[in-house]
């Protein structure tokens, strides 16, 4: 990975953290002493956005982030204002004069299209400027990757759908969150056309009807996406929201939060421990006036170290029994889209319950569980805290348990043929790619590769919750200096 040559660099996904490692590359050069020639994969026409902030996405589906507070994925510093850029974008595009439904207690929480606007226009000129650095964006998907041998070390050969092999002497996955998956119980109704396995697929909610009653097996944040879609349609049938706790995400708070508790200075190995921790800091904060935010603001910024210092056991307890709560608080709902929910249930039109899937069939084919109504879907639960079960007809199913990480090596051709050359291996919990601490790929071995880097959610087993904008670029950023170094 030496010479006079510049690096070259194959980064795979040009979404927050395939941009965010670019647009690093692109600041290090111009900085000085560094030079590469970054090849940005992605079908995806517009940097930056991904399938999270993608144009033609529902103008009711919002960043639960204020404007002012959104992070950019251009390598800017927050010291330089990058994270008030987006809100300067907003003001000079005219963005928040035209949405007043986007206002909510004196903030401003735009659609996510527009974000990703905003990320395409920023990156575009960084990318294509002149300089040490040259990145050059390719429409493509890479479904293959093999070692390479050359006078300059070990390198990649990655292959493109397209047929196009690129050659580099570092790679980066990006390959962000993978496509929802069916729960176990419902992989038999796989293809069936009054189940929505993917709500984010172009379409996906318009075989729906007005009339419809709709299960949706999820109650996080594309619950209220899903919901916002229907709702604002005019449907009019009735929606039931069915998950293992029934909790929701919490409203966004109108207030800035700010860290307050030290859990990081004396980690604990235990999630009961932590816990008890958290606990504690709350009801501290409460008595000094301050708000829960506070406390999981400081476990937002402090979850690396924490997460670190559990071990594997621990990390699967809390996937196990905290992860809902931690989902719900952490997670929160833009203000728009948590009064609607709360409306929806307040006038009867959503449900939400608590319960276990049991089982789930066409009704034509549910036999021995009571279902006798042709054509739609018969799906039996328990209700949580109860044993007896419950048996419903709806006429449409929706998806939103989130993405698939238990199929990402199956389902990405990518990451498939990498593993089965033992040069990357699953994390212990099955969430993505195994790292180390520096976002190498560990293969199948364990051993860290020196050229082979992970960014973003096929991370969070390994590093703790890289899910957000505000997690992933600091990460990007870490690896983009670390290419540099090389």
């Amino acid at each position: 990975m030496t010479g006079p040559r510049p690096l070259r660099i194959v980064v795979v996904g040009a979404g927050v953290s395939g941009s965010g490692v670019a647009a690093g590359l692109v600041r290090a050069g111009a900085a000085g002493g560094f030079s590469a020639e970054v090849e940005l994969v992605d079908p995806r026409p517009s940097p930056g956005a991904g399938l999270t902030y993608a144009a033609g996405g529902d103008p009711r589906h919002r960043v639960n982030v204020p404007s002012i507070r959104m992070a950019a994925v251009t390598g800017r510093p927050a010291g330089e204002g990058g994270e008030e850029d987006f809100h300067r974008w907003c003001l000079e595009r005219g963005v928040l004069e035209a949405d007043p439904a986007g206002w909510a207690d004196g903030l401003h929480y735009p659609a996510r299209s527009v974000f990703g606007r905003y990320l395409d226009e920023r990156l575009r000129p960084l990318f294509a400027a002149a300089g040490p650095v040259r990145v050059t964006q390719r429409r493509d998907r890479a479904v293959a990757a093999r070692r390479l041998e050359s006078p300059h070390g070990t390198g990649f050969a990655v292959e493109l759908a397209g047929g196009r092999v690129l050659e580099a002497d570092a790679l980066v996955l990006c390959t962000g969150n993978p496509r929802p998956e069916l729960p176990g119980v419902l992989a038999g109704l796989a293809g069936h056309k009054r189940v929505v396995a993917d709500p984010w697929a172009p379409g996906a909610l318009d075989p729906i009807g007005r009339t419809d009653r709709v299960l949706i097996v999820g109650t996080g944040l594309t619950m209220g996406d899903v919901v916002s879609t229907l709702v604002g349609r005019g449907h009019q049938g009735p929606l039931t929201a069915l998950s293992r706790h029934g909790l929701v995400p919490r409203p966004r708070q109108a207030g800035q939060a700010e860290s307050w508790a030290d859990f990081a200075a004396d980690p604990s190995s235990r999630v009961r421990d932590l816990l008890r921790r958290v606990r504690a800091a709350i009801a501290a904060a409460r008595q000094h006036g301050r708000p829960w935010t506070d406390v999981l603001e400081s476990l937002r910024l402090q979850n690396g170290a924490l997460w670190s210092a559990l071990p594997p056991d621990e990390r699967r307890r809390f996937q196990r029994h905290l992860r809902p709560w931690w989902d719900a608080h952490r997670f929160q709902a833009a203000p728009q889209v948590a009064r609607l929910v709360e409306a929806a249930q307040a006038d009867g039109r959503l449900s939400v319950l608590a319960g276990r899937l049991i089982a789930a069939n066409a009704c034509n084919d549910a036999v021995g569980y009571g279902g006798s109504v042709d054509g739609g879907l018969w799906v039996v639960y328990r209700p949580r805290g109860g044993d007896t079960l419950v048996g419903r007809t709806y006429d449409a199913l929706v998806n939103c348990t989130g993405a698939g990480h238990g199929a990402s090596f199956g389902r990405n051709p990518l990451l498939a043929a990498l593993a089965a050359q033992g040069l990357i291996r699953p994390d212990p919990l099955g969430l993505g790619v195994d790292v180390d601490e520096r976002h190498r790929a560990r293969d199948a071995g364990g051993r860290p590769a020196s050229n082979l880097f992970v960014v973003g959610p096929p991370t969070r087993g390994s590093l703790g919750e890289v899910v957000g904008a505000s997690e992933i670029i600091p990460h990007a950023l870490a690896v983009a200096e670390a290419l540099a170094a090389s």
